[in-house]
């Protein structure tokens, strides 16, 4: 995730990281496409046909963050 979070920082074209995320998701096996995180990347776009760029950014944002905010709740 610390990789897509740098390419989603440094990506100035929402649309091109959405669909580098969305053939991702197509490319990861079956058994995981369905579990959290990665399920994310199949629908994080959604928003975006009704022009609400800053909910699909949000969506990608905690899908990004998934792991970071799981490792803290483990420890707490």
């Amino acid at each position: 995730m610390e990789k897509l979070k740098e390419y989603y920082d440094n990506c100035a074209d929402i649309k091109e990281f959405i669909g580098r995320m969305y053939g991702l998701w197509e490319s990861i096996p079956g058994n995981i496409q369905n579990e959290e995180p990665f399920w994310t990347l199949s629908y994080a776009d959604d928003p975006l046909p009704w022009g609400d760029e800053k909910q699909t950014r949000l969506i990608y944002e905690k899908m990004l963050d998934y792991y970071k905010e799981n490792t803290i709740r483990q420890y707490m």
